[in-house]
């Protein structure tokens, strides 16, 4: 076995392992101004677009962010708190713990007298030579990313803070740049109004969403740009993107209740969803007809062929489960494959596309 080989399956087996989504909103992207990337994002409907050597990227990052917390714990030079006493990053949380965040610690003995007592956010970051040069170049922080200008005045805001010393390493050459931020309070308000718009939104932010000719959208693989544009369904038929579901802000822990079944679910409930789900209208590529709708289907019309995605009755027709339609999805709801597809089910009854993930070999 070609040694290149070897770690192609290593970079395969990390992707598969960790391309995760995770189960709230983060104050680390609240910043990006695409409040329908986001949406999809917390509603798990976008895939990830990270390959096993950018996530051993990420990982080398974090590394250094703990290397740069454990050379100013040892140095002593100034005092740092990284971990609470149950041995857990410090993390606030809010809009019942679905908008969150963990920073990388609280400094004191970064100012001269009289704030020498004075507390500190500390965050950390790494870059590239490039990014590093235009950093220094900048030398603001905040002008140099606005997302990580967000990110900041998010913790500071939530934690109480009115400072932050951010550090910063060249990955190339362990240079440091480092630079004190005074808080900025509208920052804040802006982050929990936009984190609220999100997590209570029962639909996708459409007005918000990038045209294909954004530079940012160029390098997107095309799986990718064909759920964010709508064009198909995504991969995954979970809880996050079905219709029964709704994240509660009154309670804690990030509850997500299944409305069908008044039960609270867990992650891993969420992430496998049932045979109950039925999709968010607003993600399907159709004519939603809510008056033709009822609680266990939802109809759509497209051209003549009017369908449905939810229970199927026993004399229904045009009925699919979501697995279904996501398939039928990427063929844009073909009327003459649909009425082909009515037959087969004819001559096999209770056949049906059971797969909830596409990503996962069914059997």
């Amino acid at each position: 076995m070609l040694s290149a080989s070897i770690f192609d399956q290593i970079d395969e087996f990390i992707a598969n392992k960790e391309n995760r989504h995770r189960g709230h909103l983060g104050f680390s992207g609240i910043g990006d101004d695409d409040e329908y990337k986001l949406w999809m994002g917390f509603r798990w409907c976008l895939p990830s677009t990270f390959g096993g050597r950018m996530l051993r990227l990420f990982d080398l990052g974090q590394r250094i962010e703990e290397q740069i917390v454990e050379n100013i714990r040892d140095s002593g030079v100034i005092s740092i708190a990284s971990h609470d006493k149950d041995g857990n990053q410090f993390r606030a949380s809010f809009f019942g713990g679905h908008f969150a965040g963990s920073c990388d610690g609280l400094l004191k003995g970064v100012l001269p007298p009289p704030e020498q007592e004075l507390v500190l956010l500390l965050e950390v970051k790494s870059a590239n030579d490039k990014r590093f040069k235009e950093l220094v170049k900048l030398q603001s922080y905040e002008a140099w990313s606005e997302t990580y200008r967000w990110q900041i005045h998010a913790y500071m805001g939530a934690l109480g803070l009115t400072k932050c010393m951010v550090v910063v390493m060249n990955k190339n050459n362990s240079e440091i740049y480092s630079e004190v931020i005074e808080y900025n309070a509208a920052i804040w308000e802006r982050a929990q109004e936009k984190a609220e718009r999100i997590i209570c939104s029962d639909a996708p932010i459409k007005d918000t969403r990038r045209s294909e000719k954004d530079w940012r959208m160029k390098n997107e693989p095309d799986l990718y740009k064909d759920i964010y544009y709508g064009r198909r369904l995504p991969e995954s038929v979970n809880c996050r993107n079905c219709i029964h579901s709704k994240p509660l802000t009154e309670s804690n822990g990030a509850v997500w209740l299944c409305k069908k079944r008044n039960h609270a679910l867990s992650l891993e409930e969420q992430r496998s969803g049932c045979d109950k789900h039925m999709w968010i209208p607003e993600l399907v590529n159709a004519d939603h007809m809510p008056e033709r709708s009822t609680e266990d289907a939802t109809a759509y019309r497209v051209g003549i062929i009017d369908f449905y995605n939810g229970v199927r009755p026993e004399d229904g027709e045009y009925y699919y489960s979501s697995a279904e339609m996501r398939e039928l999805s990427k063929v844009q709801f073909n009327a003459e494959m649909m009425i082909d597809a009515e037959k087969i089910r004819a001559e096999f009854p209770g056949s049906q596309i059971d797969n909830m993930d596409e990503r996962k070999v069914p059997f």
